[in-house]
């Protein structure tokens, strides 16, 4: 959908400590198709250190306001801040652990103009802060019956009308603010439409889990009980369906609204088309076992034969070790740039320069202690761009996915070789070829850092099983690509 930037949008970010994913929610805004926006910070009384944070973030920011509290006065009076202080016609609101897909303001924007209406919702996907899938909501147009059964609008999915924000405001209490919200404008506007593109990445933050539900449930009842004026055993029935329909809700993101997933896999390297981005990756016992860090990208992952565990869902198992992979691929005269990203290495730069006959450019990255450290990175590259990727799995995995984010429209292609490329550039021993034939090399692998890999192996493999003995990957079908 194409459509003029002829109406301004005020993006309203509240913000209150919380730094983790803040650059990556600002920055899937100026990642937008549709650039006729301004932002709106409300910094919620955070620190002296935090707020320091955001500025140097800011400086070379253009369209963006940053609004202080002085003091902490919750979410709901953030963003009441935030849409006073908009100029735009309409306002989306992003909360600062989020992130917006890149054609979600033009898509919705599209949708308002076209139906004439006034508020509309969409689609998203859950991660937790790790990037490993939580669940899938679709969208669906809601009345004001509807909502007071179950609350399933994201607020990060929402493009609402000025008019109708100002006329509704949000409510102080901790939880459910955006609920109560809802509820005031369907009772006014009959119907909030929902529409099925996924346009948002909600992130499922770790919290006490018992103080959260206490206080979901406690709100809940001061939703129903104050707010839409029920009595109390009209209140507890309500509350008691809510959290039945969230019971539902949750088995539909996790399981309804996402499977069956389609793994392509290829089975001849060397006939791999370079028309699209795409990620390469190792179909073994790591990939499989850590496969829900691989869902945000999942379309655009090509999976090549390797592990031994391939063979529990790809008929007529022909087996290509990562040390071979780079041997097997021709790559086009369109690509110019080649990069190595992840650990340094003259070796490997040298025997990239020689089997592909190319300039190899090292992008070095940090140690990442954890999956959310991958997710922040944000690196950029030009156009046509051939990726290696030489850490280990799921984070290389992960970067990947990271880089086509932090990188939209561009094409790229990337192939995540781990350790495979060490082992072809000489850097490390190949598998001696009968270990390889039983597909021991994982036994080969544990003759360095032997504890490390010992102890990932026994998780992995751990995990794998447990999969395979629930079933999990019945939901997947398969296509071999480029037979």
């Amino acid at each position: 959908m194409s459509i003029s930037n002829d109406y301004l949008i005020s993006v309203i970010i509240p913000f209150y400590n919380d730094y983790d994913f803040f650059e990556k929610a600002v920055n899937s805004v100026y990642n937008q198709t549709y650039q006729n926006f301004e932002i709106i910070i409300v910094n919620d009384g955070s620190s002296q250190s935090s707020v320091e944070k955001i500025q140097i973030f800011l400086k070379k920011k253009d369209k963006c306001k940053l609004i202080h509290h002085s003091s902490n006065l919750g979410v709901s009076a953030a963003r009441n801040t935030g849409i006073q202080n908009s100029l735009g016609e309409y306002i989306a609101f992003l909360d600062s652990d989020d992130e917006w897909l890149p054609n979600k303001l033009e898509h919705q924007i599209g949708l308002i103009k076209k139906f004439n209406i006034e508020c509309v919702h969409g689609s998203y996907i859950s991660y937790n802060e790790y990037g490993k899938f939580k669940g899938l909501s679709i969208a669906k147009n809601l009345s004001y019956t509807q909502l007071l059964k179950s609350c399933d609008i994201g607020l990060s999915t929402a493009l609402v009308s000025k008019k109708i924000c100002k006329e509704t405001q949000f409510v102080n209490i901790s939880t459910k603010e955006d609920y109560i919200f809802w509820l005031m404008i369907t009772k006014k506007n009959k119907i909030i439409s929902g529409d099925s593109e996924i346009v948002t990445i909600y992130r499922v933050r770790k919290k006490s889990l018992s103080s959260s539900l206490i206080t979901k449930f406690k709100n809940a009842y001061i939703v129903y009980n104050k707010y839409e004026r029920q009595n109390f055993f009209k209140t507890i029935f309500s509350v008691f369906t809510l959290s039945v329909s969230w019971l539902f809700k949750q088995k539909a993101m996790i399981r309804d609204n996402i499977y069956p997933l389609k793994i392509n896999y290829i089975k001849k390297i060397e006939k791999i088309s370079f028309n699209n981005s795409f990620i390469l990756v190792a179909l073994n016992l790591a990939s499989l076992a850590y496969i829900k860090f691989l869902y945000h990208h999942f379309s655009k992952i090509i999976f090549w034969l390797d592990g031994f565990s391939s063979k529990f869902l790809i008929d007529n198992f022909v087996k290509t070790p990562g040390r071979d992979v780079l041997n097997k691929i021709t790559i086009p005269n369109k690509i110019k740039n080649v990069y190595l990203c992840g650990n340094p290495s003259s070796l490997q730069i040298n025997y990239i320069k020689k089997t592909l006959n190319r300039k190899c450019i090292t992008i070095e990255v940090p140690f990442f202690d954890s999956l959310k450290d991958v997710i922040n990175i944000n690196l950029k590259f030009d156009e046509e761009s051939l990726i290696i990727i030489n850490i280990s799995s799921p984070k290389q995995e992960m970067l990947a996915q990271t880089i086509l984010g932090n990188n939209n429209g561009k094409k790229l292609y990337i192939l995540c070789l781990g350790g495979g490329i060490a082992m072809a550039c000489g850097e490390e021993k190949p598998v001696p070829n009968f270990l390889d034939k039983l597909n021991l090399e994982w036994l080969w692998r544990l003759r360095t850092n032997t504890l490390f890999r010992t102890k990932r192996l026994l998780e992995t493999s751990t995990i794998f099983y447990l999969k395979r003995i629930s079933l999990f990957y019945k939901k997947f079908i398969t296509e071999e690509l480029f037979k």
